[in-house]
């Protein structure tokens, strides 16, 4: 174990910027499991970032969706009043992005037919996470990455 010298020496070499560098640099590695984050709490759960409901499928939705599945389109059923899952092609949510920038974390898709998507929702707060998920995130991800950092740069 270092003594206490060692660790001043190696303490001052750990600059703020230092850390805030390593620090972004483990945040942009996390954009893809950001992402997957934000698909779950979308498709799984329905919900915007703050727990409110994306919108509920209609009874004309459940006839097509019947519809489709009756004459032999695929897809499946659609009750009435089921929360979205916004999953019908399935482009909405495989083109979910995360991108990590110096002062933002920005949420958002490449689906062309993006507005015509959240036109319909009942949230403008689609993208992003919420505070359960994003707590999850700084539980499972970045408290051990710091936890560990630290231990490595001055241990």
């Amino acid at each position: 174990m270092p003594n206490f010298l060692q660790v001043q020496q190696k303490a001052i070499k750990l600059t703020p910027e230092k850390v805030r560098k390593d620090l972004f640099k483990f945040i942009r590695s996390l954009e893809s499991y950001l992402a997957e984050l934000n698909r779950k709490q979308i498709h799984e759960k329905s919900q915007d970032v703050n727990g409110n409901p994306l919108g509920f499928y209609s009874p004309a939705t459940e006839f097509i969706t019947t519809n489709n599945l009756l004459l032999g389109k695929g897809g499946k059923i659609k009750k009435a009043g089921d929360p979205y899952d916004l999953k019908d092609t399935g482009d909405f949510l495989n083109n979910l992005f995360v991108k990590v920038d110096s002062d933002s974390v920005f949420f958002d898709t490449k689906d062309p037919k993006k507005q015509k998507v959240l036109k319909n929702l009942l949230s403008d707060d689609l993208f992003g996470l919420s505070d359960k998920e994003l707590k999850k995130v700084i539980d499972k991800k970045i408290s051990p990455f710091l936890l560990q950092y630290y231990k490595n740069n001055l241990l």
